[in-house]
């Protein structure tokens, strides 16, 4: 069995896995927020130094105007733009949830071993 010490640091950098965890779902999610606004918002195009275009938000936009060769609206907000910020949320989401859950386990087995520790088992 681990002496007290060992047991306290070993919870510690567990909690400390957690809140890292936590981090990375954290930026996860504003990546998912970023592409939300980006996807639900309108907005506006620059066209020539004098002349902006209104555009409607990509979720309501007519589809001629998100795949037309000469909108200036599809080529501002496209989808693969759209999608890869999704794609980059992945990563973190997934390292996010696996530091996390380690974390959480490890803290769970040092009171495990605290409370064994304690009742002299």
């Amino acid at each position: 069995m681990l002496p007290n010490d060992d047991i306290v640091k070993l919870r510690d950098r567990s909690q400390a896995a957690m809140g890292g965890g936590i981090a990375l779902l954290v930026v996860a999610g504003l990546l998912w927020v970023w592409f939300t606004f980006l996807f639900l918002t309108p907005f506006s195009v620059n066209v020539s130094k004098a002349h902006e275009r209104d555009c409607e938000a990509p979720v309501s936009a007519p589809r001629d105007q998100l795949h037309a060769r000469e909108s200036f609206c599809g080529e501002e907000r496209d989808w693969p733009q759209l999608l890869g910020i999704l794609a980059l949320s992945l990563p973190f989401a997934a390292a996010g949830a696996l530091t996390y859950g380690r974390g959480a386990a490890t803290f769970r087995i040092c009171l495990l071993l605290q409370l064994q520790s304690r009742t002299g088992e």
